[in-house]
């Protein structure tokens, strides 16, 4: 069961978005395989790893965080995922 979902919209191709995220986890020191229909992630922080999967429907790229630090509310997550896919 997800810990935290949440979908961002995309301008652009499945193929760009996914060439964003990849380069953005792996940018973090993360780890990211997948394609343009789904995928897993993980990413370590300073208070533990975040871990989830993501499905790309439309011009929407839906992530479900399966693991993270207790600590860490899911909304920060999904606030640093937005910025690492706007900016990347």
């Amino acid at each position: 069961m997800a810990k935290h979902s949440f979908s961002v919209p995309f301008p652009g191709s499945a193929q760009e978005i996914v060439a964003k995220a990849k380069a953005a986890i792996e940018k973090a020191g993360g780890q990211f395989s997948g394609n343009e229909g789904n995928g897993t992630f993980s990413v370590p922080t300073p208070a533990g790893t975040v871990k989830g999967s993501y499905a790309i429907s439309a011009q929407s790229f839906s992530v479900d965080i399966t693991d993270k630090p207790f600590i860490v509310p899911g909304s920060a997550i999904e606030s640093q995922v937005r910025k690492f896919l706007e900016k990347a």
